[in-house]
């Protein structure tokens, strides 16, 4: 069967899973129906979806979450350090960007969550070195080379591209495939500016077929020669898909903000409305536009210049994704989170700008995000030997929250795409609070049934799932994960019980441990 009888065959409906052939020009795609659990998960209709997007060249947190009470910023930052009366309260402490007023609505909407001193431990400062690293999800002492994204797909989809999902496993918004959708044996999704130049541009060569390959059997080269071949013939199939669902996605009623990464998260919208059923879409700018040595802000007035247009863009075009996605009712099913390879210096430079720094802040969006400030102000006095600011959380804190969490992955599988078990550590960023944890023997989940009052004064009693004869108990940490106290779970009740009347006003995080599984969720305390 050729690409134009495959067309004909699914339609531009998305390709519903029914209608898919079992083969394409002998290349087989898996129905969902028998492509396992863990495919079927994947791109079934009711499972998340995720977002990524990538701050190139190294954003500035301390001028992106401003600690406008700390003296010692405004001392490193006479020229582009932003005012109190400027900033966009989030605390009593921290205010955002004047130009992110989309994410301060979402923050104050509960859709936005601020993590706090993002880095990894012996911070690398180089741009592509700091980028291999987020993107691989490695220490900064290995040099990986597959992404964390491309690891977990390959995991869930272990026959690609030999056997295809009825849709991208992954999507870029770009020129190049990010390192991090590679897998271990190569490229786990696409990659295209827009679906129909994607189209354009597979059907304007001959058709895959025809391109002569040799045949060197059972060998290296010839299984490297058969993936190559079977990369290809995905882009094939996957032309038809894409535009498919492009053509069929709804006209949107939002109005997206005409920059660079406006027109990708339309272009993302426009995909998940028309039916295509990828999980993961990535998209960035087009240059290390956050790479503001110079002239970052204007010399006479801090909250314009290159850095505050960018924080712009990124704010008006989440926003508008978030209100589409919303209006698509398609709202609880996305959420999205950012990410730079590292942040800038606490002082600015002589060029209005920043260099190369180590930590800074991430934000995490959704409907479905616990939102909240995760850690504490950024620390100006107790820097490194260059200046920089220390690591409060370890970037593959995120990550593992996204695979417990938010795609509701065993811990055991967490810790292999992380390298690393990282479940005890995982920040509570996501309302899903389920954690499940496998062993050699069986499987047991645990996880929160309720917490009343919340938000609570006095006494609070916590209900919990365990299993039988499981011995349990939560902790009670703050934001910055100082441990306040635990209380042991009763083994016939399932209840754990706290008296929060001596803490202050604020969010805080509740966990619960069984054996080695743990799940977090969050605790609101009121005066």
């Amino acid at each position: 069967m050729n690409r134009r009888r495959f067309l004909s065959t699914v339609g531009t409906t998305g390709v519903a899973v029914t209608a898919l052939p079992t083969m394409i020009d002998n290349f087989a795609v898996k129905a969902i129906a028998g492509g396992g659990e863990r495919l079927h998960r994947l791109m079934g209709g009711s499972d998340k979806i995720l977002i990524l997007i990538q701050l190139q060249g190294g954003n500035d947190g301390l001028n992106t979450v401003i600690p406008y009470t700390d003296q010692r910023y405004y001392d490193a930052r006479p020229r582009i350090g932003i005012s109190k009366q400027q900033a966009l309260r989030l605390t009593d402490t921290l205010g955002l960007h004047p130009r992110l007023t989309g994410f301060r609505d979402l923050y104050e909407q509960g859709k936005m969550a601020v993590v706090q001193g993002v880095t990894y431990p012996n911070p690398d400062r180089s741009h592509f070195r700091g980028t291999d690293i987020w993107l691989t999800a490695t220490d900064a002492d290995v040099f990986g080379t597959s992404g964390w994204v491309g690891r977990y797909l390959d995991v869930l989809a272990p026959d690609f591209p030999s056997v295809l999902p009825p849709s991208p496993l992954a999507v870029q918004i770009g020129t190049s495939l990010s390192l991090g959708l590679l897998g271990p044996k190569g490229a786990m999704g696409v990659t295209f500016r827009d679906p129909d130049e994607f189209y354009r541009m597979v059907n304007s060569g001959g058709a895959i077929e025809e391109v002569p390959f040799a045949d060197h059997g059972d060998t290296p080269a010839g299984r490297e020669v058969r993936f190559m071949r079977d990369v290809a013939r995905s882009a094939d199939v996957y032309a038809d898909v894409v535009k498919g669902a492009a053509d069929k996605g709804a006209t949107s009623g939002v109005a997206y903000p005409s920059t660079d990464i406006g027109g990708k998260l339309r272009v993302v919208s426009q995909l998940i409305s028309g039916g295509l059923q990828t999980k993961v879409f990535l998209v960035s700018w087009a240059n290390n536009n956050f790479d503001t040595h110079a002239n970052q802000t204007s010399a006479s007035d801090a909250t314009v210049g290159n850095h505050a247009n960018l924080l712009g863009e990124l704010s008006d075009a989440v926003a508008a994704f978030m209100q589409d996605m919303k209006q698509l009712g398609l709202e609880d099913k996305v959420a999205g989170m950012t990410f730079s390879e590292f942040g800038r210096r606490v002082a600015e430079n002589g060029s209005v700008g920043t260099d190369h720094g180590t930590s800074a802040p991430l934000f995490v969006f959704g409907s479905e995000v616990n939102g909240a400030v995760y850690g504490a102000d950024p620390d100006l006095v107790n820097l490194d030997d260059r200046g920089d600011m220390l690591m409060q959380h370890d970037y593959r804190d995120v990550y593992a929250a996204v695979l417990l969490q938010w795609f509701a992955e065993p811990s055991s599988l967490a810790s292999q795409i992380l390298y690393h078990d990282f479940s005890s550590t995982a920040l509570p960023l996501f309302k899903v609070p389920v954690s499940v944890h496998e062993d050699a023997s069986r499987s047991s989940m645990i996880g929160f049934r309720s917490i009343a009052p919340n938000p609570a004064m006095s006494d609070v009693t916590v209900k919990v799932d365990i299993g039988p004869f499981a011995d349990g108990g939560v902790d009670l940490r703050d934001l910055t994960g100082r441990l306040l106290g635990t209380a042991p779970v009763d083994a016939f009740s399932g209840t754990a019980r706290f008296n929060v009347s001596s803490l202050t006003a604020g969010t805080y995080v509740l966990t619960l441990r069984s054996g080695s599984a743990a799940t977090h969720t969050l605790l609101h305390v009121t005066r």
